[in-house]
């Protein structure tokens, strides 16, 4: 049976009233490689390779760690303790009725991972909504439950660093506690200091994924028109999305063994491709917007460099963490290999070299 991770309905709406992004949408394929039916895919096509090896394949030896991160900065030193996969749920389990999804899932992050259930218990915001009434389509069973967690906590970490922030941008790392707190995120035409994310859509790099779904949920749009989309929205929230498909994979993670049914999802896939982006975007920026790339860089006393920086180092931990499992990725593989190309990678190292971290 094909398991559904990451459903959710009526996010179009909501999304541009929330002034954010699109549906996170974890995409799967059922243990033939195959889309079920009644779901939007964006997985690999029936019968097709999806440009990355299957599910549970060998895409060969990964790469090495100092490739990933530098021991010596922000990145390689970031650190925070894993979900507990195995903590016991069955009390709750048998207790559960479905009247009070909310409660339950409290609890079971409770159990599992500490920081979704941070997020879940301040992703009630007046004027915004509960994320969990609004994103959890299915609480009859535990099960169905489990399968939507990555995003309910994906969505009410959006929730909970929307109501923190304000004019500045607010991201809930985890609950150690770590927050950052940066300004001039957004555009120029919004106030901000940077460019439309959309514009990454036109570089050299996004043919290489003609498979990526994500570019037209979250890179939508013409940014030269007078239309808002969700794509003309700037760095700010390119980085948020990035913090939030971290913790959609640590949610996964946390129920990795409830989740492991035969199917496969893309919560690798996601993070993944939205570090992609973030090296993207460091690089046009470079090249063709040097007043954002300043800010990014230098800007706002480092605070841009050093969330990056501690969002690049907490996504590899996780996909480390999860390295080998195939239910939890797609076209993962191929992915990687995008990330790791060696140009995009020296974005990442320009912001070590501005923070003033020892030559590798």
């Amino acid at each position: 049976m094909a398991m559904l991770h990451g459903r959710k309905t009526g996010c179009g709406l909501l999304v541009v009233a929330l002034i954010l992004t699109g549906c996170d949408d974890g995409r799967m394929t059922g243990s033939d490689g195959s889309v079920p039916p009644g779901t939007d895919g964006g997985g690999p096509p029936p019968g097709t390779d999806g440009g990355g090896p299957p599910p549970g394949t060998d895409a060969g030896p990964p790469p090495p760690m100092s490739a990933l991160v530098d021991p010596d900065c922000t990145d390689g030193m970031f650190t925070e303790a894993l979900p507990d996969p195995t903590a016991d749920l069955s009390d709750l389990e048998a207790a559960y009725t479905g009247s009070d999804p909310r409660a339950f899932i409290e609890a079971v992050l409770g159990r599992r991972y500490s920081t979704g259930r941070e997020l879940v218990v301040n992703g009630n915001s007046p004027g915004i909504g509960d994320c969990v009434e609004l994103f959890l389509s299915d609480p009859s069973t535990p099960t169905s439950v489990y399968e939507e967690l990555s995003t309910i906590v994906h969505e009410c970490g959006h929730f909970y660093d929307l109501s923190e922030g304000g004019a500045d941008a607010v991201y809930v790392i985890n609950d150690s506690p770590l927050r950052l707190s940066c300004s001039g995120g957004d555009t120029v035409a919004r106030g901000g200091s940077t460019y439309e994310r959309s514009r990454i859509r036109n570089d050299e790099y996004q043919s290489l994924n003609a498979s990526d779904f994500y570019a037209d949920i979250y890179l939508d749009g013409n940014p030269d028109d007078s239309m808002f989309d969700g794509g003309d929205q700037g760095f700010d929230s390119l980085l948020e999305e990035t913090v939030q498909y971290v913790n959609s994979l640590a949610s996964s993670y946390a129920f990795t063994n409830e989740l492991n049914t035969g199917g496969a999802s893309s919560q690798r896939d996601g993070i993944l491709t939205f570090l992609w982006y973030v090296e993207r975007y460091l690089h046009m920026a470079r090249l063709t917007f040097p007043s954002a790339y300043d800010h990014i860089l230098n800007g706002d006393a480092g605070c841009w460099r050093n969330a990056i920086l501690t969002v690049w180092g907490r996504a590899w931990l996780y996909l480390e963490t999860t390295r080998g499992m195939g239910h939890l990725g797609i076209n993962d593989a191929m992915l990687e290999g995008l990330v790791m190309d060696a140009e995009l990678l020296g974005e990442i190292q320009r912001l070590r070299d501005a923070a003033g971290c020892p030559a590798p």
